[in-house]
C-alpha cells in the first residue's frame, strides 16, 4: 500500500506545470536562506557575539517577514506574482553586499529586517501561487512537491559552507552567484504567469480563518519557533560542542536531505488520512530529536540521527499545515488565509532565536533543548484538550 501511494505521488502529471518550475526558484530561494544564516552565524560567533546577541539579530528578519504580511495581499493585486518574485530577490542582493561590507550589529540588524520584509514579499507570493493551482485531490503531493525544493534547497546552503567554508571574500562570491542562479531560474516561470488566475480576493481581514483550527494555528507558530532558533541558533550550539563549521555544514545537510527523501511518504498520506493526526506524530517526532540531541553527549553519530529526524519532522510539518488550511478555505480567502498563516509561522520565527538565545546564553546548549521542548509539549497538550472539547473539529 506504501509503496502504491509513493507511485502515486510521484506521479508528476497530476500537478501543475507551473508548480514544477516554481519549485526550481523554491529551491535557490532555500539555498539562499540556509547558506546566508549558517554563514552569518558562524561569523558571529568568531567575532564573539553571544547566542543571545546573535538570535536577537536574527529576529529582525522574521520581524520584517511580519510586516510584510500587512500589505503582501494588495500588492499581489497590483504587481503580479512574477514582480514580487524578482524585485524581492534583486533587492535581497543588494542587503547582503551591504552586510558583508559593514559587518556590526546595528548594520546586521537593520538589513536582516529589509531581507526579511523581501523574504516575506516571496515565500508568501510562491505559497499563495501553489495553493491557488491546487485543488483538494493534489494539494498534499503539490505542497509536497514545492516544499521538498526548498528542504533540498536549506540542506544545500550548509553543505556549501562544509566544501567551501567562510574565510575572505568566498561567502560573499558564493551568496552572489546563488542570486545570479535564482534569477536564471525566475525566467523558466515567466512563461506560466498569465495562466495562473488570481482569483477575486476577499479584501476584509477575516481573522475568524484562525478558529478554522486553533491547534493547526498554534502548531506552525511553534514550528516557526523551532525552525528559526535551528537557522540562527544551532550552529552555535554545534561549535559550543567543538564541531568545526565544515562538520556544521554536512550534518546539517544529511538532515535536510533526508527531510527531502520522506516528502513522497508526507504527501501521499497527507492526501488520505487525517491531517490533524499526522501533525500530531509529527510533532513527537520534534520531541524525540530534541531527546537524542540531550543524550548525545557530543557523539556524532546520534547527532546526525537527531538531525536526520528532525529534517523530517520540520519539513512535513509545513506541509501538511499548509495543506490543511488550503482545503478548509474559499478560494477568495486563499491569500489573506496564507498570509495569516505566514504571519504567524513568523511570529514564532521572531520569538525564537530571543528567548532561546537568552536561555542558551545562562544555560548553554540545554538551554536550546528545554525552551524548545516546552513549546511543543505544550502545543500537544493543548491540541489534546482541544480535541477533547471541539470533536467536530477534524
Amino acid at each position: 500500500m506504501i509503496l502504491n501511494s509513493l507511485k502515486n505521488y510521484l506521479d508528476f502529471n497530476v500537478v501543475s506545470p507551473s508548480i514544477k518550475y516554481l519549485s526550481l526558484v523554491a529551491f535557490f530561494t532555500g539555498i539562499i536562506l540556509s547558506y546566508f544564516y549558517t554563514v552569518f552565524v558562524i561569523l558571529q560567533k568568531y567575532a564573539g557575539y553571544s547566542e543571545f546577541v546573535i538570535g536577537l539579530i536574527a529576529s529582525f528578519g522574521p520581524l520584517g517577514l511580519i510586516f510584510s504580511g500587512f500589505f503582501v495581499t494588495k500588492l499581489l493585486k497590483k504587481l503580479g506574482f512574477y514582480k514580487i518574485i524578482f524585485i524581492s530577490t534583486l533587492t535581497q542582493g543588494a542587503c547582503i553586499v551591504l552586510m558583508f561590507e559593514f559587518f556590526n550589529p546595528m548594520n546586521l540588524s537593520f538589513w536582516i529586517f529589509i531581507l526579511g520584509i523581501m523574504g516575506g514579499l516571496t515565500w508568501m507570493t510562491m505559497d499563495t501561487w501553489v495553493n491557488i493551482v491546487s485543488n483538494n485531490s493534489n494539494r498534499g503531493k503539490s505542497i509536497g512537491i514545492y516544499n521538498s525544493s526548498v528542504t533540498l534547497g536549506l540542506a544545500m546552503g550548509p553543505l556549501i559552507v562544509g566544501i567551501f567554508g567562510i574565510s575572505g571574500r568566498i561567502p560573499l562570491v558564493v551568496c552572489l552567484l546563488l542570486i545570479t542562479f535564482k534569477i536564471i531560474s525566475l525566467i523558466s516561470i515567466k512563461k506560466f504567469v498569465n495562466q495562473v488566475i488570481i482569483p477575486e480576493q476577499s479584501s476584509k481581514m477575516k481573522l475568524s480563518i484562525l478558529m478554522i483550527s486553533p491547534f493547526v494555528f498554534f502548531a506552525i507558530f511553534c514550528a516557526g519557533i523551532e525552525d528559526s532558533s535551528f537557522l540562527a541558533l544551532f550552529p552555535a550550539f554545534m561549535i559550543n560542542d567543538l564541531f568545526t563549521d565544515k562538520q556544521i555544514g554536512l550534518y546539517i545537510f544529511v538532515g535536510g536531505i533526508f527531510g527531502v527523501l520522506c516528502q513522497p511518504f508526507i504527501g501521499a498520506l497527507s492526501d488520505n488520512f487525517n491531517k490533524r493526526i499526522i501533525i500530531f506524530l509529527l510533532l513527537l517526532f520534534h520531541i524525540c530529536w530534541l531527546l537524542l540531541l540531550k543524550i548525545s553527549n557530543s557523539n556524532e553519530y546520534i547527532i546526525i540521527i537527531a538531525l536526520m529526524i528532525s529534517g523530517f519532522a520540520s519539513t512535513s510539518l509545513y506541509t501538511v499545515t499548509l495543506a490543511y488550511l488550503g482545503e478548509r478555505i474559499s478560494v477568495t480567502d486563499i491569500a489573506f488565509a496564507t498570509s495569516l498563516f505566514i504571519i504567524i509561522y513568523e511570529v514564532g520565527e521572531y520569538i525564537g532565536p530571543i528567548i532561546v538565545g537568552f536561555n542558551m546564553s545562562l544555560y548553554g546548549n540545554s538551554g536550546f533543548i528545554y525552551t524548545l521542548l516546552s513549546f511543543v509539549i505544550f502545543c500537544m497538550l493543548f491540541g489534546i484538550v482541544r480535541s477533547l472539547f471541539k470533536k467536530n473539529e477534524y
